[in-house]
């Protein structure tokens, strides 16, 4: 009993009050200035804070707001060539609109906002600039002048578009007032480049008279204010006056050495000043917008709280006693409770169980240790969730991986009757992440997975193999119904889309079945994976239902060689190309290479810019890929340009294939012709 907690806060309760009554008198008239400082200080602070906390909040906002709407304008910007035309100031212009409306609509201190085009791009007509004319109405279009249109050192004018600029980044312009709108405005604005040349400025305003409104608000004691100021505590900003008043007028703040007031936003203590022959203890917070909020509680009051306070102790402690003696029984024996059934729950959270009820607690250090173990439970439980969503589905494409294929079939396979699977990919997927980059190529693997959702995601397991293979299990389905299925998946048009463009693509299935084929599930995987390889071998864009016959005719071929090997051993230089404007450079080989006298492939597309015809002389271009006069000679002669030895004579013969894909592809084989 003696060891428990309860006793523990019993007794070390009970001897306080015991020391406390024995030294009330001295200790309350030792600490008393103490304990006022503590108190003044953690009041003021905790006002500064709460009341930075909420203007940072409106400043965010803002700030957050026109950066988003400068990315996106930046983005559209750098996609486009050259500096953005009236078309395009104008789409530009919509889509900010839009999406100030959206984030600053319900901000009722957002009074306007605007994307103003540098005037060397003539766009005044194309700027945009909404005003709220009145708190709780909404925005209306305006003309934006001409920031050139008045004079340089015409600050109330310029200074939101000027200083931004010649910053050459996002920042908070300092209070103004703006006669145009007739408000006192805080403004807070971005410019966009594009190649170092200004395209626009981007901006909110904030009705400044609206934050001063708040600030002025903000208790404080009975006669304690608060005011805004500039980092130099020079210039301080009120209601009553917003363009700002130097701190000499209505009253300068000094303080006990003398010294002018400076604000130190870095420190918690407060530091006391004479204010109109008033002395004060201040607070100082900074705001994201250089300014300091700056907190002021007479010192009279804050003393005169804090003895009538100790008085009434000492007029009810004798019967604090022995309130106290129950209270701190009543209260360690509800935290022991609490801490016993919370080590209850951590041994349940230990065995995996992180949907247990955690006890809620108070707003006490224990309530807090509850809301922290229930918020490491659910974070634990959100981690395993996350863990094991990466480890059984594709990032790409949210399928089952093959971990989560092969888990998906333990919950059914044994009982299993009937089973159809479908390995698939992508024809020719290599060219078109070649042609058109991997990013258009992840499109079409989503594009597919989407496809195979609607086809077979309510019969089956669909899942990615990794790379443009996929696999496809149709649970307890005929042989002739799935082969309906797959029929019409394989006939229906799958295309993707480049810029404006749509492009087609097809796939090959190979497809295996339980019990008809396969015995068990390797045996289902292997011949899925065989009969596939069989529809390439068919001439791809289909499916092939798995047989004996059909394997020994893939083992065979497998036994050759692909294209990478032979081009690497032949004495003779292989090129393909696409006949189109270009002349798209799709394939050169390693022989190629030491003709042209380039390190890398890589190289060589950069110096022919992935044109064939980089790769001749220029007196050459025009009669590359001719036909021939005479059908019996297929050969000519050309002279390649090689880096370093300047022109080599080669002998070059060329077919040209129409390719359902691509189009015309001319395959060329090229000799170099001895000397």
């Amino acid at each position: 009993m003696f060891h428990s907690i309860k006793f523990q806060i019993l007794a070390m309760c009970m001897t306080f009050m015991l020391i406390l009554a024995l030294g009330m008198g001295s200790v309350s008239v030792m600490t008393i200035d103490r304990l006022t400082g503590e108190h003044e200080a953690e009041n003021l602070n905790r006002v500064a804070e709460n009341q930075r906390a909420v203007i940072n909040t409106q400043l965010i906002h803002a700030e957050d707001v026109t950066k988003f709407v400068a990315n996106e304008v930046k983005l559209q910007v750098a996609a486009a060539p050259g500096l953005p035309d009236k078309e395009m100031r104008e789409f530009l212009s919509r889509s900010a609109k839009q999406a100030f409306q959206n984030a600053v609509g319900n901000m009722d201190v957002v009074c306007s906002y605007y994307v103003y085009y540098a005037d060397e791009l003539n766009g005044s007509e194309e700027n945009l600039w909404r005003v709220r004319p009145a708190e709780g109405e909404d925005f209306e279009d305006r003309p934006l002048g001409l920031v050139s249109s008045y004079a340089a050192d015409d600050v109330a004018h310029t200074s939101w578009y000027k200083l931004p600029v010649e910053k050459g980044h996002g920042m908070w312009i300092p209070p103004y007032y703006y006669d145009v709108q007739g408000r006192y405005l805080l403004s807070y604005v971005t410019p966009v480049y594009k190649d170092k040349k200004l395209v626009a400025v981007i901006g909110v305003d904030l009705d400044f008279r609206q934050l001063l409104s708040r600030i002025e608000h903000v208790p404080s004691y009975n006669s304690g204010q608060a005011f805004l100021t500039d980092l130099s505590g020079r210039i301080h900003y009120t209601l009553e006056n917003p363009d700002g008043i130097e701190s000499t007028r209505g009253g300068q703040l000094i303080s006990s050495t003398g010294k002018f007031l400076v604000p130190n936003t870095h420190s918690k203590e407060l530091m006391r000043y004479n204010w109109n022959g008033k002395e004060y203890d201040m607070a100082v917070v900074s705001l994201r917008n250089e300014l300091a909020l700056m907190v002021a509680a007479p010192v009279h009051e804050t003393y005169a709280e804090a003895m009538y306070k100790i008085i009434q102790l000492c007029e009810v402690f004798l019967l604090l006693v022995v309130i106290s003696a129950v209270f701190c029984f009543l209260v360690s024996k509800r935290m022991t409770k609490k801490l016993t059934r919370l080590t209850e729950v951590s041994h349940e959270v230990a065995a995996g169980n992180f949907d247990v009820a955690v006890p809620e607690g108070g707003n006490d250090e224990i309530g807090d240790l509850c809301r922290a173990f229930a918020n490491a439970a659910s974070q634990l439980k959100r981690n395993q969730e996350e863990m094991e969503k990466r480890t059984y589905h594709d990032a790409l494409t949210g399928l089952f991986n093959r971990f989560g294929v092969e888990r998906e079939l333990k919950g059914w396979w044994a009982d299993a009757k009937t089973a159809v699977m479908l390995t698939l990919d992508i024809d020719d997927f290599k060219f078109i992440n070649d042609l058109y980059g991997h990013a258009i190529g992840d499109e079409v693997l989503k594009k597919l997975s989407r496809i195979l959702l609607s086809y077979f995601g309510d019969i089956g397991i669909v899942g990615r193999n990794g790379g443009d293979e996929f696999i496809v299990i149709l649970k307890d389905i005929s042989a002739v119904e799935a082969e309906k299925r797959i029929a019409d998946f394989c006939s229906l048009p799958k295309s993707f889309t480049v810029g404006e463009r749509g492009k087609t693509f097809s796939v090959s299935v190979g497809v295996s079945i339980y019990p008809d084929l396969a015995d068990d599930l390797s045996v289902l995987f292997r011949q899925s994976d065989e009969a596939l390889y069989g529809v390439k071998l068919k001439g791809k864009n289909g499916y092939v239902i798995y047989d004996a016959e059909l394997e020994q005719q893939v083992m065979r071929t497998r036994l050759g060689f692909n294209l990478h090997n032979v081009s690497c051993n032949l004495p003779a230089a292989i090129v393909i190309y696409k006949i189109d404007p270009q002349n798209t450079l799709l394939y050169a080989s390693g022989e190629l290479l030491r003709l042209t006298g380039d390190e890398s492939l890589d190289a060589l597309q950069q110096r022919t810019a992935g044109s064939v015809l980089g790769l001749v002389d220029d007196k050459e271009r025009n009669t590359f890929h001719r036909e021939s006069e005479n059908e019996n000679t297929k050969i000519f002669r050309y002279h390649l340009l090689n880096v370093q030895r300047g022109l080599v004579e080669v002998e070059i013969c060329h077919r040209l294939e129409l390719h359902p894909l691509y189009g015309t592809i001319c395959y060329a084989v090229m000799l170099e012709r001895e000397k």
